[in-house]
């Protein structure tokens, strides 16, 4: 489920958003793991960063938006 992996992404327009994979959100209550982001008009993301809980980082470029990706981790 990736728990811990924190995302970071650019859009065309140069602005950067993060955040992390998590269940965990209020007390004694969970959340969706899938990570959102609210972009705008823009129609790309330039990179998409992971920073995996086990160190690894792995970057996605041209990223088309509107939709849900599963991405899964690269091996070492």
């Amino acid at each position: 489920m990736a728990i811990g992996a924190q995302i970071r992404i650019t859009t065309e327009d140069g602005r950067s958003q993060w955040n992390q994979v998590t269940t965990a959100v209020g007390y004694a209550s969970s959340s969706d793991s899938r990570v959102h982001f609210g972009l705008g008009s823009n129609q790309r993301i330039r990179v998409l960063q992971i920073r995996w809980p086990s160190g690894i980082r792995q970057d996605l470029h041209n990223v088309e938006v509107d939709r849900v990706m599963t991405i899964e981790e690269p091996r070492q």
